[in-house]
């Protein structure tokens, strides 16, 4: 099959006119000079042995704030997992959702394990 040639210089001519670009003034940085003996004392001041109480406070408040997390109910699996769609009344829906966040398990896990001690009741 032929190419197909196409007559494009009109299209190239009017995208040729290009108008200049104005560019912003340009502002001089601002240079700060740092005197190295003013460097060297705060420096200083920062290792002394006056801020080690100050970091060794820093390090407990971390330690204190650290909480070991709940354990996780490990969710009931066994086999093939198969999905299952049930209609509930908003009420109980509400109150499943409850009682699910205070023993910390999901929706899912709380009403697995409801299933399965029913089923071993029976």
């Amino acid at each position: 099959m032929a190419k197909k040639k196409f007559n494009i210089s009109s299209t190239l001519k009017k995208n040729s006119k290009t108008e200049e670009v104005k560019l912003a003034p340009k502002i001089p940085l601002k240079k700060t000079t740092k005197d190295p003996e003013e460097v060297k004392t705060k420096v200083d001041e920062i290792h002394s042995g006056e801020n080690k109480k100050a970091v060794e406070k820093t390090e407990t408040i971390k330690e204190t704030k650290a909480t070991p997390k709940p354990k996780k109910a490990k969710p009931v699996e066994k086999g093939r997992m198969v999905r299952m769609t049930i209609d509930t009344p908003e009420e109980m829906h509400l109150q499943l959702k409850i009682k699910s966040i205070q023993t910390r398990m999901s929706m899912r896990d709380y009403v697995l394990r409801l299933i399965e001690k029913d089923l071993k009741k029976g």
